[in-house]
C-alpha cells in the first residue's frame, strides 16, 4: 500500500521518516549517481522537504518499495527555484492545485506489493493521491522518453518547452492533468482493482486545508480484473536535476 504522510502525520511515524530519508540517498545518489546530493549522513534531504511537502510511500511489509513527493506550485519548487532556465522564459501551470511531481522511485530488487510492481503501485497511488485531494494536474521535469510512456498509460500530457540538456541528459518539463480516465486506464493496464492507498483515520486533505481525505468512490475490488499490459516504468530516465542548488 501508499502511505500518505503529511505535516499533520508525519511526526507519528519517526522511523519510517528516517527509512524515507536514507532511502532516498540508496537510490537517488548510490543507485542513480546524483553526486551532488551525496551526505556524511546517508540521508538525502533538501529544502523543499518542508511541512508543505506530502510524501508518498510505498511499503512491502515494513520496507520501503517506492517514493515520491509531491510540492504545491504556488510555493518554492524544483522548476521555480533551481533551474527556471529549462522553460528559457516561459511560464508554466502554478496554483494551489497544481503540484510538481519530483523525486519519484522505485526500489528494483523489491518484492512485488499484494502481487503487483511496485513501480505501477507508486505511480497509481500518485494519481489516486491527485483525484481525492483535488489536485488538478502536476508538472513534471523528465525525460523524453518517459513523455511516450505517461502518454500510453492514459495521462493527458502538454510539453511546456522544448528538451535541455542537463548534466548530458535531456529533460523536457511537462504537465499532465489528473483525470479518473487516466486513473481507471492505470487499472486496466496494471490489474490493480482498488485502492492502493493506507489513508491514517483523521488526515486532514493538505491540499484544501480542510475536510478529512476520504477514498473515491467506484474502487471497490474486482477480483476479476486482469491486466492488459504492463509498461515498465524506467525511473532511471524520469530524472529531474538533482542539482546541489536544491539542498
Amino acid at each position: 500500500m501508499i502511505h500518505i504522510l503529511t505535516a499533520q502525520n508525519a511526526e507519528e511515524y519517526p522511523d519510517l521518516m528516517e527509512k524515507v530519508w536514507r532511502f532516498r540517498h540508496r537510490q537517488f545518489v548510490e543507485r542513480l549517481g546524483w553526486k551532488e546530493l551525496r551526505s556524511d549522513d546517508g540521508r538525502e534531504m533538501d529544502r523543499f522537504d518542508t511541512e508543505d511537502a506530502i510524501h508518498l510511500v510505498a511499503l512491502s511489509g515494513g520496507d520501503i518499495a517506492g517514493y515520491t513527493r509531491l510540492l504545491r506550485t504556488s510555493r518554492p519548487h524544483l522548476l521555480s527555484d533551481v533551474y527556471p532556465e529549462i522553460m528559457e522564459g516561459h511560464d508554466w501551470p502554478r496554483a494551489e492545485n497544481i503540484y510538481e511531481w519530483t523525486r519519484c522511485i522505485a526500489d528494483d530488487k523489491a518484492a512485488k506489493i499484494d502481487g503487483f510492481q511496485p513501480s505501477h503501485m507508486l505511480i497509481t497511488g500518485v494519481l489516486e493521491f491527485c483525484l481525492l485531494s483535488g489536485i488538478q494536474g502536476m508538472i513534471v521535469e523528465t525525460h523524453p522518453k518517459l513523455v511516450t510512456w505517461m502518454l500510453e498509460t492514459g495521462y493527458e500530457v502538454d510539453t511546456l518547452n522544448t528538451p535541455r540538456m542537463i548534466n548530458n541528459v535531456p529533460v523536457v518539463p511537462v504537465y499532465i492533468g489528473a483525470t479518473r480516465a487516466a486513473l481507471d486506464r492505470h487499472h486496466q493496464l496494471f490489474g490493480i482493482n482498488q485502492s492502493v492507498l493506507s489513508i491514517d483515520r483523521g488526515l486532514v486533505n493538505p491540499v484544501v486545508g480542510r475536510g478529512e481525505l476520504r477514498r473515491l468512490p467506484g474502487l471497490a475490488a474486482n477480483a476479476n480484473v486482469e491486466p492488459i499490459f504492463q509498461p515498465d516504468v524506467d525511473f532511471a530516465a524520469m530524472r529531474e536535476l538533482s542539482g546541489g542548488k536544491s539542498n
